[in-house]
């Protein structure tokens, strides 16, 4: 009987470790990514070896992420128009429990980010156009990685450069590098230092406590010294908005 008991417990207790964990998972992660290797008008915005790359790498990531809900635009797909749509449609349909996150690899400029079409100022998305978009979403979780060169002016308003306040935000904002600054590729053509680390990071690198947990603190403590170091100094990522250090970007499987 006693035999029969202990069975009893200890088949509870994994049960509830079991819904415990699901528990832990049960929001979904509707990532929207965005790779700009070539553009319409090459003369201004030329190509970029990396971004299709970075796409691919992050959608990969996340295909086998927590059942996640992925989209993926590639150069002539990445237009002004399609980048928005998408950004709502999906972002609109997550809960409070859920997860967003919007990768863009492509050129930038300070307080925006080009499209396939960019010819001029009037064809790129801007900061404010997307952190609309992202506040009115219902998920706890939302995520920016901007992998473009001067990305850390990505919340400059283009008329008087004045910094947005985005410490207003509860969007996390990690930007490759400062608004003056360029983002480097890898030589071997495949992903941007930026992106690669942040994947590293994603994958378990960045879990330093190693509670199966990345969080916003632990993935820029990985991802900045390395990144900084990969490119002699020449490239420092930028986390901006208002969030809990210790809020969970990933899960490490």
């Amino acid at each position: 009987m006693k035999h029969l008991e202990c069975n009893k417990l200890f088949f509870t207790a994994v049960l509830l470790l079991i819904l415990c964990s699901l528990n832990m998972y049960a929001q979904k992660t509707y990532v929207v990514s965005v790779g700009l290797g070539e553009y319409k008008y090459p003369d201004i915005a030329p190509p970029l070896p990396c971004s299709v790359g970075d796409a691919k790498a992050v959608s990969h990531f996340f295909h086998d992420y927590n059942g996640s809900k992925v989209f993926m635009l590639i150069n002539e797909n990445a237009t002004r128009d399609h980048i928005l749509k998408v950004l709502r449609s999906q972002f609109s349909k997550s809960t409070a429990k859920d997860e967003i996150i919007f990768v863009f690899s492509g050129h930038g400029i300070q307080g925006g980010l080009t499209c396939y079409e960019t010819c001029d100022a009037s064809s790129v998305i801007s900061y404010n156009e997307i952190q609309n978009i992202m506040k009115s979403a219902k998920a706890r979780r939302k995520v920016i990685l901007a992998m473009a060169c001067y990305s850390g002016g990505l919340t400059l308003k283009s008329n008087n450069k004045s910094r947005r306040k985005t410490e207003k935000s509860s969007v996390m904002l990690y930007t490759s590098s400062r608004s003056n600054e360029v983002s480097w590729e890898r030589m071997d053509m495949r992903n941007s230092f930026f992106i690669s680390r942040v994947l590293e990071g994603f994958r378990g690198a960045a879990d330093k406590n190693h509670d199966r947990k990345v969080t916003a603190r632990e993935l820029f403590n990985y991802v900045n010294p390395n990144v900084i170091n990969d490119t002699g100094g020449r490239q420092h990522p930028q986390l901006w908005g208002r969030f809990d250090d210790s809020m969970v970007v990933v899960y490490v499987k």
